[in-house]
């Protein structure tokens, strides 16, 4: 279970389950509970615009947003599947890391990638574009 705080007092939480739910707490208890298609692997949360990013075993990037509570258009990601996500709230910009060692920047004005870098030194990973 991946946990994320979504305040900076700690009341409220989101929590990306192992039964593909993604759980929100608040003070008082859960406060509600949607499943994303795929089975989950990080969680990160943008507070400039209230978007919970959830990514997994698939090459989607799962947009929820908390405000408006309902789920946006996902960004597709060349990587095949993607195991760490983060976000920069200052600059509104996310990183994620996919298999076979794929990094990529995501413009979270402009909701377009920036740049895809393959990080493995490999004559199999020499064509990515």
């Amino acid at each position: 279970m991946k946990k994320k705080v979504l305040s900076d007092d700690y009341t409220k939480i989101a929590a990306l389950c192992d039964d593909r739910n993604i759980e929100v707490h608040a003070q008082y208890g859960k406060h509600f509970k949607v499943r994303i298609p795929t089975y989950g692997r990080d969680l990160a949360y943008n507070a400039l615009n209230c978007d919970l990013f959830a990514v997994g075993s698939t090459n989607e990037i799962y947009r929820l947003n908390l405000f408006e509570g309902k789920f946006l258009k996902s960004f597709e990601t060349s990587a095949n599947s993607i195991n760490s996500i983060a976000v920069n709230d200052p600059m509104e910009i996310m990183g994620i890391a996919g298999e076979k060692g794929i990094v990529e920047l995501w413009d979270l004005k402009a909701k377009n990638k920036i740049i895809g870098l393959p990080i493995l030194e490999n004559s199999l990973y020499k064509n990515y574009e």
